[in-house]
């Protein structure tokens, strides 16, 4: 398998298939990020070759489990959601291609990733399996996530899966709030939401 780097998942995909198809950040900006400064560089695609490489020798690894099948498929790096989306559809007919049981594909997204998409794009992904995005969320206060550089405003921040103001976005988005947040903070944060 292609991996580049610490492979960083959420623990509830512990499951999942991991594959990587980019490895590092396109933003690479986030004042407390040191996650991929291990990386020689910012951001990276893997090829396509290489990701079908990887899928033949996991197809291969889990024929020696027996009764196991793979249902889910976590896509490595930080923001595997802002390639474009008919190489994310094309990932996910491979992905079928070498494991049929597979019935959805997760990574983690930037907000901006999915804002730059679609609806039908979006639509297309979700019928092609995407479903489940992580993103980290650290504060909904608008100064917090200027100074931390975190390249979008509050109002950007999905909730219950659905962006503001935009109903036909289909995606489920899974937030995650992973800083130290206290209850002032979860204030603050549903404070910054009122405008939906």
């Amino acid at each position: 398998m292609h991996y580049t780097g610490t492979i960083w998942r959420p623990p509830y995909e512990a499951s999942s298939l991991l594959l990587e198809v980019t490895a590092g950040c396109t933003h690479h900006q986030c004042k407390f990020c040191t996650l991929y400064d291990d990386l020689p560089f910012k951001f990276r695609m893997t090829t396509m070759e290489d990701i079908e490489a990887d899928l033949k020798e996991a197809r291969g690894q889990v024929r020696l489990w027996i009764g196991h099948k793979i249902s889910r498929t976590f896509l490595t790096g930080a923001n595997p959601f802002v390639l474009k989306a008919s190489r994310l559809i094309e990932i996910s007919d491979l992905i079928r291609k070498y494991f049929p049981t597979n019935q959805s594909i997760g990574c983690f997204s930037r907000i901006t990733d999915i804002t730059s998409k679609t609806d039908e794009e979006l639509l297309q992904l979700k019928n092609a399996g995407y479903d489940g995005l992580t993103i980290g969320i650290e504060t909904g206060d608008d100064e917090a996530l200027a100074f931390m550089h975190k390249g979008y405003a509050s109002n950007a921040i999905p909730i219950q899966g659905i962006l503001p103001g935009d109903t036909k976005k289909v995606i489920s988005v899974l937030e995650r709030i992973i800083s130290s947040v206290d209850e002032s903070e979860l204030q603050n944060y549903r404070k910054n939401l009122r405008h939906l």
